[in-house]
């Protein structure tokens, strides 16, 4: 590969990867708080492209190897296509049929402990990762008797609907899938909807729904359905 295919690329990766990171399409990629990283990384290699193309231009633009010989780079040109889609065709989100294993089981073996109080605000909103959370390790009971407020998207596991969220811990080569059952008087009203759509459901928890085989998924009785659109972040953290 030649040193202006080697600049071309490096120049395309970094404008690329500003490009993703100010228009916010990196949340599809890595998490939020990745992005002061993603920021000085798309500026350093903007500025190594540039300072190369710079220096080469200088020395009066060699085109031929270090070892003097020339080579032919047409295929290595061909690098440059994905790097380009990776601009400007935006993926769409991790379904749950990509995630990973689901992050759902639950289990009393777990170092449990007490939980901070919610939210003292009628039906506050819990994340569906945080509940699946408390249900496993809270030792104070902070869901016991609360109303909460859940957002996520309805998931079709035979004949019941559950309600779901990936999850990515650092991006999304690690996403989880987190769900939980969904009973109650709107349950119902829940499964009469396309599997995915999105949803901000409220209701209770039940106590008691630690199980020491590690493989229950904790129940949630709904009491209000309501469809949303998307939000602008698909994933949970």
């Amino acid at each position: 590969m030649s040193r202006e295919t080697e600049n071309a690329l490096l120049l395309l990766v970094g404008v690329s990867t500003a490009i993703i990171t100010a228009t916010g399409v990196y949340t599809r990629y890595v998490k939020p708080s990745l992005l002061p990283w993603l920021a000085a990384s798309a500026a350093l290699l903007i500025v190594l492209a540039v300072t190369a193309i710079v220096r080469d231009v200088r020395r009066g633009g060699h085109s031929h190897d270090d070892d003097g010989h020339g080579h032919r780079t047409g295929a290595a040109w061909l690098l440059v296509l994905p790097v380009a889609l990776l601009a400007f065709i935006v993926p769409p989100p991790i379904g749950p049929l990509a995630a990973g294993p689901s992050v759902t089981e639950v289990s009393t073996d777990v170092l449990r402990r007490p939980f901070p109080p919610l939210s003292a605000e009628p039906a506050p909103e819990v994340s569906l990762p945080d509940v699946l959370i408390r249900v496993a390790q809270d030792s104070a009971g902070t869901l016991n008797g609360r109303s909460i407020t859940v957002v996520g998207f309805t998931m079709r596991d035979g004949t019941r609907t559950d309600l779901a969220r990936v999850v990515i811990m650092c991006c999304a080569a690690d996403a989880r899938l987190a769900r939980i059952h969904v009973g109650g008087p709107a349950a119902a009203r829940l499964a009469d909807l396309p599997e995915n759509t999105w949803v901000r459901v409220e209701g209770e928890v039940p106590p008691g729904q630690g199980d020491s085989s590690g493989r229950s998924i904790p129940m949630l009785n709904v009491s209000q359905v309501t469809s949303i659109d998307p939000p602008k972040e698909q994933y949970a953290y």
